[in-house]
């Protein structure tokens, strides 16, 4: 088997990046920067799995597969973007592209599976991509708004040939016979990213296969049947990347999972024509949206931090609604919007790692940890002195890093999920 990388990105700002690294280095993990991505990190040393480390239970950390970074890289959306990621579970590429365009952009995340729903929504929150939302449809029928969309990310369900090193069985399970429902639903997604692309905007086609049926006749297919034009694709720093397997697909990415990650292939499509702008019609919620003057919150909450939008209160779950969603998503479509807490009788309990709504240096009665130690046992059910007797929820910081809330009772500190 050959030797892979292990690698993770960094899941916070640039200047915060140096206490997440001393968050791992103080459990004894190293690591080295990609070359690919400012915010990737490739493992040296792991001393015990690095998904129970501090920085992954808070959400500082996405372990991720280098080569599957690539896609919302290279579709690049620009700061304060839309964008659909319309095969979205487990949430790695979502959280990427939630990242990317930034608060003041979002992300539409669709998956058709409950299930694959649940985790992507659970990965979603851990890394507090509060500027997504997810709707539970098979993408090939998405109810949006054709031509409506500038960013659309397409990883579609696939053979999986270039995860053979970690998956043994799947040459077996995907065999060349067996793919044809595969290729024929990549085909049904192509068409339907088609229709919701604008004009001028950019789909990015991306698999984790080698099978030139799902990969090169794809691009053929997308190009010569459905009137996409294909763009060229910058050589990410790192990787090793093969030729392509047709002619005339200079612009393709076939990456060779021999470089430490999996093999993937990408390409970008471009739609052609003049954009023009429609406007859907838009429903009433079922919810009851909050004035957030009329809100009470404990004193770390810090409610003006959330992105452009509206809080809403759906059966004692409190939904921050982006902007975005609340003006573009047409009424035929069922969606829900960011967990940030839950509400009873216009009281505010945010959610325990909901980060997001802290202020980005510690405030007078937050519990500020210096050895992660402490941390540790906090997660193990231990608690912790508190300065004077109180109650309520307050602000959990390690170091200047945001992590969350702690819950207060009496003169302890307790850490709690819930």
């Amino acid at each position: 088997m050959k030797n892979k990388l292990r690698t993770f990105r960094l899941v916070c700002r640039e200047s915060e990046a140096p206490l997440v690294e001393d968050l791992l280095r103080s459990q004894g993990f190293e690591f080295e920067p990609e070359p690919f991505y400012s915010m990737a990190r490739v493992l040296t040393r792991e001393p015990f799995p690095l998904g129970d480390s501090l920085a992954a239970r808070f959400g500082r950390i996405y372990i991720q597969d280098r080569s599957s970074m690539l896609p919302p890289l290279m579709l690049a959306p620009e700061e304060g973007a839309a964008a659909i990621d319309m095969c979205a579970s487990p949430g790695s590429k979502t959280g990427l592209l939630a990242r990317l365009t930034g608060e003041s952009g979002f992300v539409l995340a669709s998956e058709p599976s409950r299930d694959r729903l649940a985790t992507l929504r659970q990965n979603l929150r851990r890394v507090q991509a509060v500027n997504s939302a997810t709707v539970n449809y098979e993408s090939q029928n998405l109810p949006l708004t054709p031509g409506g969309w500038k960013w659309i990310l397409l990883d579609p369900p696939c053979s999986g040939w270039g995860t053979v090193d970690k998956n043994p069985k799947v040459m077996e399970l995907w065999s060349e016979d067996k793919t044809a429902p595969l290729v024929a639903l990549q085909r049904k997604l192509l068409e339907k990213a088609y229709e919701l692309l604008a004009p001028g905007g950019k789909v990015l086609y991306s698999t984790c296969t080698t099978n030139i049926a799902e990969n090169e006749e794809q691009t053929r297919f997308a190009t010569q049947e459905l009137g996409f034009e294909l763009l060229d694709l910058p050589r990410p720093e790192g990787f090793t990347i093969a030729d392509p397997l047709l002619p005339g697909m200079d612009g393709v990415l076939r990456v060779d999972g021999s470089g430490g990650g999996q093999g993937f292939y990408l390409c970008a499509f471009a739609k052609p024509g003049q954009e023009e702008t429609q406007q859907p019609e838009t429903a009433p919620l079922p919810g009851k949206r909050l004035d957030l003057k009329k809100i009470t919150a404990p004193q770390a909450v810090d409610l003006s931090a959330l992105p452009e939008g509206d809080l809403y209160d759906f059966n004692g779950k409190a939904m921050f609604l982006h902007r975005h969603a609340l003006e573009n998503l047409p009424r035929e479509i069922r969606w829900q919007g960011f967990p940030v807490g839950k509400v009873v009788k216009n009281i505010f309990r945010p959610d325990p790692f909901a980060r997001v709504l802290l202020p980005s240096r510690p405030e007078k009665g937050a519990l500020v940890i210096e050895d992660s130690e402490d941390l540790r046992k906090l997660l193990t059910g231990q608690s912790l002195p508190a300065p004077s007797k109180g109650k309520g929820q307050a602000g959990l910081y390690y170091k200047d890093l945001r992590l969350g809330f702690i819950n207060q009772k009496g003169s302890r500190y307790v850490w709690s999920e819930k």
